[in-house]
């Protein structure tokens, strides 16, 4: 057997935030130089036997190492493809299996690489970032041309859509526009990403280099974390990473951080100093809790799967059809709402003892209607003087058709807010007010012109386990992260990108050393 020597490398994958079954496969062997990402189509058992199929016939074509390392790749894949195509045919329930899929095989220098579908692979060298692989998708080909941004091209409706896979019809290894075929240098300061589209249709370029930059001679911590940044990004896919350094590439890389090959520098917006952060666009500044693979500190979203919940005997169901707010009013305290998947357009003010949950995470929409008069400064969701009380999975929305002053509005009292993604809020993402008691767990709060969490003065706040990016862009907000003197909020184990250290000088001496113990 071929040994390559001095190559680290690690595989991960995980079924994500909202799906059931994980059909992602992955392989990772640095002794043959051998690593391989699987993305099963079909949906459920098909998508999953398809990419079973797939890594069992590359496998035992690529481990016999006779003839060109371009010719046994492409060999592979094609054998993959006709057998997956003749099983699919065996039973109607794997009818219209395939799979899309890369592959790399180091050797002599040099890493032979065979692709079909939106699955890819990247270079990293001399601290930069480069997509090595076109994504065979309608999508992927206009991002790939620059006629979409790489953000235009995450959100875009048809993103999932791919022409070419593996398995659909029969082929012939010399068949033109099947297999993409590349053999590119890999010196011994490179090093290598492949993923499934999971990872790369919800984390940007630049986040993804910052990650490795963070992680570099620990492939495991890099795996975990572009795992978790997918999971906190909404999750909606599986997510499969293979990392692979050369013997080289941390030595090589000392302590400049990665910039994607053409990107523009990001200029931070002007702040007070006493307030706010730094704005980088893209760019990972700072990682609180990044070493979960050293220390053994494990995300939620790391955790096993949060499926849709089956609807107790006692819960309420809210349809789209239906008011959030007149389930509220009906509740009793101790009760449960479970709100299905949809728009709602409405103001929600919560009730003391009330669960309010989307029952499918992040899969309900809370927009303000545009008949509320004072959208401007009002939350859509209002809290006022509770003491117990719940809301979780929701997206809450805002854009120029709603306009979103503030996502969520504490004030006077506790509130569990539990994996919410805030989007579009003038404002803040959440406001905690005077004498709030609030802890905010697992949620995604991006993009959103105002800050992404205000803290007043009296707030005792508990911010775990989140991540936070592309916040406090307009310049009529006073920062990114704003807390007021007086504030007293508690950060631990949070994700935030585009922040500097400055973020946090309002900070009292405890707090700020809770943050640099983590990070």
């Amino acid at each position: 057997m071929r040994t390559v020597h001095a190559l680290i490398a690690a595989g991960q994958t995980d079924t994500g935030r909202q799906r059931d079954v994980n059909e992602d496969r992955f392989y990772c062997d640095a002794a043959r130089g051998l690593f391989i990402v699987i993305d099963g189509v079909g949906g459920q058992a098909a998508g999953g036997k398809a990419a079973d199929v797939a890594l069992s016939t590359l496998r035992k074509r690529l481990e016999r190492e006779m003839g060109p390392v371009a010719q046994r790749v492409r060999e592979a894949i094609t054998n993959a493809n006709n057998e997956i195509y003749r099983l699919a045919g065996t039973r109607p329930e794997w009818n219209g299996m395939a799979c899309v899929l890369t592959v790399a095989v180091i050797d002599n220098g040099s890493v032979t690489i065979g692709h079909v579908g939106d699955t890819r692979l990247y270079k990293l060298r001399n601290h930069g970032l480069e997509k090595i692989t076109r994504d065979h998708s309608p999508v992927g080909e206009r991002e790939d041309s620059k006629e979409l941004s790489e953000l235009q091209a995450m959100r875009h409706p048809r993103r999932n859509e791919v022409y070419r896979d593996v398995g659909s019809e029969p082929h012939e290894p010399t068949d033109p526009e099947f297999i993409d075929i590349e053999e590119i240098p890999f010196e011994p300061d490179s090093a290598l990403l492949l993923c499934s589209d999971g990872l790369s249709e919800r984390v940007e370029f630049a986040t993804i280099a910052n990650v490795i930059d963070q992680s570099v001679g620990d492939p495991e911590t890099a795996a975990q974390t572009l795992i978790a940044a997918a999971n906190a990004a909404g999750g909606k896919d599986n997510i499969t990473v293979v990392y692979v350094e050369g013997e080289q590439f941390a030595a090589s890389h000392g302590h400049r951080a990665f910039q994607p090959h053409n990107a523009a520098p990001a200029t931070p917006a002007p702040r007070n100093r006493a307030l706010l952060a730094s704005v980088i666009i893209g760019t990972v500044m700072l990682v609180i809790g990044l070493a979960i693979g050293r220390t053994g500190m494990r995300l939620p979203f790391l955790q096993p799967t949060t499926h849709p919940l089956s609807p107790a005997s006692d819960a309420q169901i809210v349809r789209p059809t239906d008011s959030i707010a007149a389930a509220i009013e009906k509740a009793a305290p101790g009760s449960q709402i479970l709100v299905e998947p949809g728009e709602y357009r409405e103001r929600v003010i919560l009730k003391d003892g009330i669960r309010l949950v989307s029952r499918v995470p992040r899969q309900a929409t809370i927009r303000l209607p545009s008949s509320v008069s004072d959208s401007d400064s009002a939350p859509a969701v209002v809290a006022a003087a509770l003491s117990t009380a719940e809301v979780a999975g929701f997206r809450i929305v805002g854009d120029a058709a709603t306009p979103l002053a503030v996502g969520i509005g504490v004030t006077g009292g506790g509130l569990s807010i539990v994996d919410v993604e805030i989007i579009g809020a003038a404002k803040a993402g959440i406001d905690f007010g005077e004498g709030s008691s609030a802890t905010l767990l697992g949620s995604y709060i991006h993009d959103n012109p105002g800050a992404a969490i205000l803290v007043h003065a009296g707030a005792n706040t508990r911010v775990t386990n989140n991540v936070f990016t592309r916040n406090g862009m307009s310049e009529r907000v006073p920062g990114n992260l704003v807390i007021e003197e007086g504030g007293k909020p508690v950060f631990q184990d949070n994700v935030f990108v585009g922040l500097t250290p400055d973020s946090f000088v309002t900070l009292d001496e405890l707090a700020r050393m809770q943050l640099k113990n983590m990070n």
